[in-house]
């Protein structure tokens, strides 16, 4: 064998060995968290979920018990407190208020705000919303003496459901989770993409959490942005899209 032989197969043998090495492999973060919005709850990352751990990442789903932020909060610390090395926290509407405390937590290298509030220090999902309003209103909650509410059906099919085939957005609707109201109203105390990269997977069509709002919060935090053309449940409709950008921010982390 001559030397031009030999350093074609060496060559080969090392593409082929990049070739078969997986995403999570490849990058530097390998525990993904995701955490879901109100109303619902981890089975909405299930499509999310297959896709990444096909890759090899270590993907963990929050159940969060939506009493109030503070339980939030908890819920997912304790996630990330059994972590084995950095994180990538991933958090879809109201989870982004909820990463926005919890990504301050050293081991967090990075968050990606799917459709989500990404809220200032001192900001409430019911302010910014109430800065730029969706098309969800009072008349189509029932609230409970204990706080809680759910949302009606046919809200939640025109507004949340949005982009969703029939048959998925009736079942979220009546699997819903009732979320207390106090969520809303929760001023986050920290802002963790100030410090920290983060990216923004904006709904172009969503209904709950304006666009033009979506944007302005992802602009003043520096996100890297990716826009999609549907509805809310992006993690439902477009899971190849927002996995490919979680995959992306995972391997761009350090």
């Amino acid at each position: 064998m001559n030397n031009l032989q030999a350093l074609l197969i060496s060559s080969a043998m090392a593409v082929g060995v990049v070739t078969a090495q997986s995403g999570a492999a490849l990058a530097d973060v390998n525990n993904i968290v995701l955490v879901h919005g109100a109303n619902v709850d981890g089975s909405t990352w299930r499509a999310v979920y297959d896709r990444l751990t096909a890759e090899d990442y270590k993907v963990t789903v929050v159940q969060m018990p939506l009493t109030s932020t503070e339980d939030d909060i908890a819920a997912v610390q304790r996630i990330v407190d059994v972590q084995d090395g950095p994180i990538l926290l991933v958090g879809h509407s109201y989870g982004g208020v909820v990463i926005s405390e919890v990504g301050v937590n050293p081991d967090v290298r990075g968050l990606v705000y799917v459709a989500a509030f990404q809220p200032d220090a001192g900001e409430s999902g019911g302010s910014l919303l109430a800065s730029n309003p969706g098309a969800l209103s009072s008349d189509m909650l029932t609230v409970f003496e204990d706080g809680h509410y759910l949302i009606h059906e046919d809200g939640f099919l025109s507004v949340v459901g949005n982009g969703l085939s029939a048959e998925d957005a009736i079942f979220v609707a009546r699997s819903q989770a009732a979320s207390n109201a106090s969520i809303l109203e929760y001023e986050t105390q920290s802002a963790a993409w100030a410090e920290k990269p983060s990216w923004s997977v904006i709904a172009t069509l969503d209904r709950t959490i304006p666009p033009d709002l979506q944007r302005q919060m992802s602009e003043r935090a520096g996100s890297t942005v990716v826009e999609i053309e549907n509805g809310h449940m992006l993690t439902m409709t477009n899971p190849a899209d927002v996995a490919d950008v979680i995959r992306q921010a995972a391997e761009a982390v350090d």
